[in-house]
């Protein structure tokens, strides 16, 4: 029968061999963790001496390996806030032309449409998921006011000026001047909310993107109101100007799809240049094409091209962006455009020119307008001539400046 006591060098020898194999590992574990610092420190003679070299270098590496934790740890939430003069919404003018609306003021390539826009990038805790919302909030027009200047029963009631007029000239009351009076119209700029939420891969091709793009407007803005259902594809090649194309499928028809169309798509360009650490400079540019404007007109072509320059600088940003509408017959029409207080409608969609909101209503119109009626020349001529006078050239040029910060938090 064999006894461990009968071969203690046996025992020894094999307890030897499992302490020198478990030295080896932590060995090489340090060696392929510790890298360089290990490499340098030297072989002591000394047992004791060695020891403690190699317990330094643990901690060593330890606390490399913290700061490095520290480093790459991800921020939940990065917020980005900005004031601009105007918010284009795929070739649409969101603020600026609704603001010119209420104010009686002609349409402008640089609009005074200032809104405050807040921004919300959620960290998911997975790549592979990402949320993002957009609150839109002007500083400016928020009130509704009068406009047209009628007398009407309710905003945008029929403008029964005409009877207001006889009951003065006739010292007769026939109407109710609790009732019919001047009224403020439903014209105040609205707050805006997007949510997008995407799923995210990866493979030879680039990286893609799908989810939902959600877009809410409150008031008359309503109209821009979008549900989509969003593609999005960076390619895996030209990467320097990081490629992008994006496509938007409209899968909700609140309004009858008024002003919102179907089908978007664009494709963009950008690449930051660093100037120093905390300095950076972006340009990027885009081109968007509308697959039909509106479910009634059904016209497409390409809505918007979007060229801006970026600077930033220590968390704060300045950009100026250029949007250019080249097929101007997507927006030459009355949905886009209203032609309320005019005598004669736009009926010609392609002529690049659109209702002057500085020309339908007031005093001074209506003489003017008054004073070609009266004119002894032919009844078409005189239209044409007020036709005129009431529309503007289309503002295809729109020049926009974002000023704002980004936090991580």
């Amino acid at each position: 029968m064999l006894r461990i006591v009968r071969f203690p060098s046996l025992k020894i020898r094999t307890r030897q061999g499992i302490i020198i194999f478990i030295m080896k590992a932590i060995l090489l574990f340090i060696l392929f963790s510790g890298g360089f610092l290990f490499a340098q420190s030297k072989t002591k003679n000394n047992t004791q001496q060695s020891n403690l070299n190699n317990k330094k270098s643990v901690v060593t590496v330890k606390e490399d390996l913290a700061n490095d934790a520290e480093e790459t740890k991800e921020h939940v939430v990065v917020l980005t806030q900005y004031m601009a003069n105007e918010n284009n919404f795929r070739g649409i003018s969101v603020y600026g032309d609704r603001l010119a609306r209420r104010n009686n003021t002609e349409y402008k390539s640089v609009p005074d449409a200032w809104f405050l826009t807040t921004e919300l990038a959620f960290n998911t805790g997975d790549k592979r998921f990402s949320t993002n919302m957009m609150f839109f909030n002007p500083t400016v027009g928020r009130t509704n006011r009068d406009n047209d200047y009628y007398y009407q029963d309710r905003p945008g009631g029929i403008d029964q000026t005409s009877t207001v007029v006889h009951s003065l000239n006739t010292g007769s009351l026939p109407y109710d001047p609790n009732q019919i009076k001047k009224r403020p119209e439903k014209n105040a700029l609205g707050d805006s909310a997007l949510g997008e939420f995407y799923f995210n891969w990866e493979n030879r091709a680039g990286s893609f993107s799908t989810g939902l793009y959600v877009l809410i407007n409150v008031g008359d803005n309503s109209r821009f109101a979008t549900s989509d259902y969003a593609f999005i594809w960076r390619t895996a090649f030209l990467k320097y100007i990081n490629p992008t194309i994006a496509t938007y499928y409209k899968f909700t028809s609140e309004f009858n799809g008024y002003g919102t169309g179907s089908v978007y798509s664009n494709l963009s360009f950008s690449h930051p240049f660093e100037i120093s650490e905390n300095v950076s400079i972006t340009p990027a540019t885009h081109i968007g094409y509308q697959y039909v404007n509106d479910y009634d007109l059904q016209r497409r072509g390409i809505s918007d091209v979007n060229t801006s320059l970026k600077l930033s600088f220590w968390g704060f940003f300045v950009k100026g962006i250029h949007i250019y509408r080249p097929d101007t017959y997507l927006w030459d029409n009355a949905i886009f455009n209203p032609q309320t207080g005019v005598p004669y409608s736009d009926n010609n969609q392609n002529d690049q020119r659109i209702t002057d909101p500085s020309k339908r209503y007031g005093l001074e119109n209506q003489i003017n307008i008054d004073t070609i009626r009266n004119l002894p020349i032919d009844g078409d001529l005189r239209q044409k001539l007020i036709y005129r006078y009431q529309q503007q050239d289309f503002v295809k040029n729109t020049f926009v400046v974002q000023i704002g910060y980004s936090m991580k938090f």
